[in-house]
């Protein structure tokens, strides 16, 4: 038994090294070297000639069948181990378990029989069961990472396939022996501690979940040194070749591993779009036959690695080809060399000058940058073509840095997008130019003469401009002796204010409206005055408003009321001057409380406390606060209620 175990495990050996070796020689990535601690648990599957099943689990007698003895024995154990390299690991570890079973129908013998016709004859055990056997075992593995093997190293790589083989022991104490029919005892269970050697072989499928925590699942197959596990062995008469018990255990677990932390170069190059890189100036221009310029490098705080290096290498590139600029190297705390060292905790901002030919590619050219990491190993690899050749690398992706470069046009002396803005009395002229000074003419003709001479801005306002429509035209003054020709603008107009024809008063919270008084028959008046001027009139608008003191809840609707109210009036006028009303349009709306004529009002009185009444009523906050400060101050004030609100409470007529 011994030496087909000890020629299974040089095989694998030979088999596995040179591999193993030879995966380590490729250039890859730094293998991460490190410490771990492991714990792990499960069932423990019995293998011994007291076992129904005696291949893998859960076969038993050919059938795929769950037995009590599986699931009612356990495995457990604590490790200690190292990973050598990319493939190959030692680890240590050391548990306990228990295993039972039972036997039905084949005969089996006890494992102290001296003379086999004896005890064939008096202590042949058939329908055979025992307890649990309980033992602690240890065994130093060796570890081989078939996926970093086969498929390349990758330290981050989510599931591997890690198989196993090692040496070891076990200490056991063997249990009872009796028949199933029974339960009539056939071997008592041993009280001494027994100890043999182990030969485990397994396999795990391993999750990286974290850098440093990995979780596991472990079948492991293992031959014991003895055939004393379950106190019995099978009959001479069935031949078998390897007699020693054997057991097998499939574990859960957790390894969590002592390792520095390692250069992340991966992690750099998933976060490269941190990194700022822009142009100073920010367009870059032609000058002298050279476009010179400033490319600066902003690196975040804790993010450069301390044995990392990076390589930007700007290049312009356009239809057809590109140019590359001088590479810029930047280095860890820990490396060496290159054009500029990164401190991890502060980052920092790194500038790199450049100063070029013009080529004419350049205009439509776009500066491109491709940050390439890879680890520090004591040399500095200046161009991204060697770091290819000689180092494992990642790169962070194409980013653009500047987008074309500007050929200047030398300047002319002309204005352009001269534009006019009016206001109510006024109008703003802009325009756009590069010259020393400026003249505008602002007029009703053509520019015989400048209105504004030798202005250094590109806007000017014209202020009380009378109603009525302007030419606008803007000349440069240059200092390079070219001369500047008027440049005509947009043209401007300034509308007179609208004013109503006539205006109706109401009583407070009143919308009737009474035409024989005194300010409404004269308003009634003025409409027929201009229905009869003979100027063509197609329609009246009628704008209705409200004193604030009543809220704005109710005035909004006064107000409306008070329009539709003037609107029938007009409409009974144009009866009496015998006007049909539907040749003309009628337009009602209204607007609530006149917060603005009130201020005005009362501005403009002679209320000795004005200022007073006013900074009180506008800083009162909301609608019905202020309404309430009104109605109080009516009581102090009766000038108010007197000579101002009366004023407000109206609807005022305009004709189209």
């Amino acid at each position: 038994m011994k030496k087909v175990l000890t020629k299974l495990m040089l095989v694998a050996l030979v088999a596995i090294l040179p591999l193993s070796m030879f995966a380590q020689k490729k250039k890859s990535v730094p293998a991460e070297k490190y410490f771990y601690i492991s714990a792990e648990g499960g069932l423990s599957v019995n293998h011994t000639d007291l076992a129904n099943y005696g291949g893998p689990a859960f076969i038993q007698n050919g059938t795929f069948t769950i037995d009590d003895y599986f699931l009612k024995n356990f495995d457990g154990k604590l490790g200690l181990g190292y990973q050598l390299g990319k493939v190959i690991g030692i680890n240590a570890k050391f548990g306990y378990a228990t295993i039972a079973g039972e036997k039905h129908g084949q005969e089996v013998i006890g494992v102290d029989a001296t003379t086999i016709p004896t005890i064939y004859a008096n202590k042949g055990f058939r329908d055979a069961k025992f307890d649990k056997t309980k033992f602690i075992e240890g065994n130093l593995n060796l570890t081989f990472n078939f996926a970093n093997l086969f498929f390349g190293y990758n330290p981050r790589r989510v599931f591997n396939f890690i198989p196993h083989i090692g040496v070891g022991g076990l200490g056991f104490v063997a249990g009872e022996v009796t028949k199933t029919t029974d339960g009539s005892k056939y071997l008592d269970a041993k009280t001494d501690r027994e100890w043999a050697l182990t030969v485990p072989v397994g396999a795990e499928l391993n999750f990286n979940v974290a850098r440093k925590l990995d979780i596991f699942i472990d079948y492991t197959y293992t031959w014991a040194g003895t055939d004393a596990l379950d106190q019995v062995k099978k009959h001479p008469a069935d031949n078998i070749q390897i007699v020693n018990d054997m057991y097998s255990s499939i574990n859960a677990g957790l390894r969590y591993k002592f390792n520095k932390k390692p250069c992340d170069i991966e992690g750099m190059a998933a976060r490269a779009n941190e990194i700022g890189m822009r142009t100073n100036p920010a367009q870059l221009e032609e000058k002298d036959g050279k476009v010179c310029f400033d490319v600066i490098f902003t690196v975040p705080a804790e993010y450069f690695e301390k044995e990392a290096v990076m390589n930007i290498t700007p290049t312009f590139t356009y239809n057809g080809g590109q140019l590359e600029l001088e590479p810029v190297t930047f280095v860890g705390e820990k490396a060496e060399g290159g054009d500029f060292q990164v401190n991890y905790k502060n980052g920092g901002e790194f500038t790199k000058n450049y100063c070029i030919d013009y080529q004419p590619e350049l205009e439509s050219a776009k500066l491109m940058g491709n940050p390439m990491f890879y680890v520090y190993n004591g040399q500095i690899y200046p161009t991204q073509e060697e770091i290819v050749k000689n180092a494992y690398f990642t790169q962070g992706g194409d980013r653009l840095i500047n987008q074309g470069v500007l050929v200047p046009v030398a300047p002319k002396c002309e204005v352009s997008n001269i534009r006019t803005t009016t206001g109510e009395n006024s109008v703003t002229v802009t325009w756009n130019g590069d010259a020393e000074s400026y003249d505008v003419f602002f007029g009703t003709g053509t520019p015989d003469a400048a209105t504004v001479t030798g202005l250094k801005a590109t806007t000017y306002t014209f202020n009380d401009v009378e109603p009525g429509k302007y030419n606008v035209y803007v000349k440069p003054n240059c200092n390079n002796g070219v001369l500047g020709e008027w440049q005509q603008g947009a043209a401007a107009e300034i509308v007179a204010k609208r004013e109503p024809i006539a205006i109706f008063y109401f009583d407070y919270e009143s919308a009737a409206l009474k035409t024989n008084a005194k300010m409404n028959k004269t308003a009634l008046k003025a409409v027929a005055e201009k229905l009869a001027s003979g100027q063509a009139i197609t329609g009246f608008e009628i704008e209705g408003w409200a004193s604030p003191e009543n809220g704005d809840g109710n005035n909004n609707k006064l107000s409306a009321d008070r329009a539709d109210a003037v609107v029938k009036a007009i409409k009974d006028q144009l009866k009496k001057v015998k006007l049909n009303e539907k040749d003309f349009t009628f337009s009602a709306q209204g607007f609530g409380s006149d917060w603005n004529l009130f201020n005005e009002l009362v501005q403009s009185s002679n209320i000795k406390d004005k200022d007073q009444i006013l900074r009180v009523i506008n800083n009162a906050g909301s609608a019905s606060k202020k309404e309430q400060e009104i109605q109080n101050m009516k009581k102090v004030y009766p000038e108010l209620e007197k000579n101002i609100l009366p004023l407000i409470r109206r609807a005022e007529v305009y004709v189209k």
